[in-house]
């Protein structure tokens, strides 16, 4: 077996930091203003004897556009100097985006979401009722073999090994929109769980390409499939959950493409209009796990059963210190992407 190669750079090597390798500098060079080389001879403590081998290729990114801001905020505003009475300029081309320190904020908080899924519990995109929706009914397992598999890091992936086989083997073309639902978000945190351990140098899933082959067919089968009207039965609970969680859904699939581009390049584009997607951002009313607690909830937020605000709308309520009104893992992890690690960690020392 060959040697591995080093990956990190010289610069961060010597000061035995960690190194994410990105071209053409790596994100902490890149902050620092640091020159950045790599070189890609093999970490061995063995002497090399005879003749040296054929040199290794380094995978070879798409070349860092001339402008890149570091900041949504920063890319926003480029966007809208940009866009006139008509629209933008045909010839406009959304503005990259390369924030490591952000970036790295937003892992911290998409981290508990591979797990929270696969325990049927709430996670910031999709409600809990959706993701126990016919779980049995699609699964060769019940829930005390599952609950079992998921109390360790291990156990969490050795799940999602087996979780990966059934979703690229599922028909999705006849799933009523909320089973579906409940796979897409499967298919989505086990995507997030991959390029979590990618960043910390660790195993993606074994079927990951395919896996990230399928989300965007999953993704354009979503937004094909987004229902018109709702089931009269559901009650307004169970009505307002599915519209929520597919409201979020849109936003989550967004961030997950984002990720992809950040892991992959080194930068993502901008996604013009992005800030005006909705979403119920009243704070108690995505928690409640009971129809009481939901209706409790909406009590105190004046009685209304959805009120909706886009991200614009909220970013622009106040700073980077979340909002008494609106608060939830979502708005923070919003508040974190639009905003500087600087306000963020403000707000946590406030």
């Amino acid at each position: 077996m060959p040697a591995p190669l080093r990956k990190a750079c010289h610069a961060c090597r010597k000061a035995k930091r960690p190194c994410r390798n990105e071209l053409p500098k790596c994100p902490r060079c890149l902050e620092k203003g640091l020159e950045c080389t790599y070189d890609l001879e093999p970490v061995t403590n063995k002497e090399r004897r005879g003749p040296d081998p054929p040199p290794h290729r380094q995978l070879v990114r798409e070349p860092f556009p001339s402008v890149v801001y570091d900041s949504i905020q920063a890319a926003h505003a480029d966007a809208i100097k940009n866009y006139t009475r008509d629209g933008f300029d045909p010839h406009y081309s959304p503005p990259a985006v390369s924030s490591p320190e952000p970036f790295a904020l937003a892992f911290e908080q998409l981290r508990e979401i591979p797990l929270a899924t696969f325990q049927l519990r709430s996670t910031p995109f999709i409600h809990s009722q959706i993701l126990s929706s016919k779980w049995q009914d699609s699964m060769d397992h019940g829930p005390r073999t599952r609950e079992s598999q998921l109390t360790s890091t291990a156990g969490l992936f050795k799940f999602m090994e087996n979780e990966q086989r059934r979703l690229l083997a599922l028909d999705i073309e006849n799933l009523p929109f909320s089973d579906f639902l409940a796979n897409f978000h499967r298919l989505m945190a086990i995507l997030v769980a991959s390029m979590l351990n990618k960043v910390r140098g660790q195993a993606e899933v074994s079927a990951f390409q395919a896996l990230r082959d399928l989300f965007p067919l999953w993704t354009q089968h979503f937004h094909a499939h987004l229902p018109r009207r709702l089931d009269p039965e559901l009650s307004a609970w169970q009505a307002w959950t599915l519209a929520e969680t597919t409201r979020r859904t849109i936003i989550f699939t967004l961030m997950v493409e984002v990720i992809l581009e950040m892991i992959y390049r080194g930068f993502f584009y901008y996604r013009p209009m992005v800030e005006s997607l909705p979403f119920d951002a009243r704070t108690g009313v995505w928690e409640a796990s009971t129809e009481a607690e939901w209706q409790t909830a909406i009590a105190e937020h004046g009685g209304a059963e959805c009120s909706l605000i886009s991200w614009h709308e909220f970013i622009e309520s106040g700073g980077p210190e979340p909002r008494k009104e609106y608060d939830g893992m979502l708005q923070r992890l919003l508040l974190i992407g639009y905003f500087s690690k600087a306000a963020v960690v403000h707000d946590a020392e406030a």
